[in-house]
């Protein structure tokens, strides 16, 4: 995973014009901290000796298949922490990095049911949920003819609900029917392929 250092310093905030010493200091400290972590978290070291390389998305799967595995309480708590450590450490101005957390976790800081959460990071956890969304539409949209397009959706949304946890179900205002009525369309729209008409 290859991250470039003025893309994190500027997502701390950092602009070599208009950025104090001091704080253009705690951006390349708190932007070293976090490509360190990138690198550690992308690559591994195995039993052989060489490096094994991991994709940010299958990260980001294990990371998901991790939280949802946990009693929510403590997920909750890991969250609070990990968002009280960015403040403490001045690396969130005005808002936390949210883009660590999995669905479940976003969904339970949209759902605050327990109110440990601000309403600012309340929204910006909604938010990111939806943009999940969005980008997973764009993607999906990207390539082919209609009919298939949304049928590959549907069936992407149907897999997608049955993989949830059901906080970020809740969260994104996905029921049961939500999900049957796409798993249902992907079943009676999806387009024959050329073997099937020949």
């Amino acid at each position: 995973m290859t991250v470039s250092l003025s893309s994190v310093l500027s997502s701390y905030g950092y602009n070599s014009t208009s950025t104090t010493k001091t704080d253009a200091s705690a951006a390349v400290t708190a932007a070293m901290a976090k490509l360190a972590k990138a690198e550690s978290a992308t690559t591994t070291q195995s039993t052989s000796g060489t490096q094994v390389s991991i994709s940010a998305a299958a990260l980001a799967a294990a990371n998901a298949k991790e939280d949802n595995e946990k009693d929510s309480s403590v997920l909750l708590k890991e969250v609070r922490a990990a968002l009280d450590a960015q403040y403490a450490g001045g690396t969130a101005k005005g808002s936390a990095d949210l883009g660590d957390l999995s669905g479940r976790a976003l969904a339970i800081v949209a759902l605050n049911k327990d109110g440990q959460f601000s309403a600012a990071e309340s929204r910006a956890a909604k938010a990111a949920l939806r943009e999940d969304t969005r980008q997973s539409f764009v993607s999906a949209m990207g390539s082919g003819d209609a009919y298939s397009m949304m049928a590959n959706y549907s069936k992407q949304l149907a897999a997608q609900y049955d993989s949830m946890s059901p906080e970020e179900r809740q969260a994104r205002g996905w029921s049961e029917q939500f999900r049957d009525t796409n798993a249902d369309f992907a079943t009676n729209f999806a387009m024959p392929s050329l073997f099937d008409q020949i």
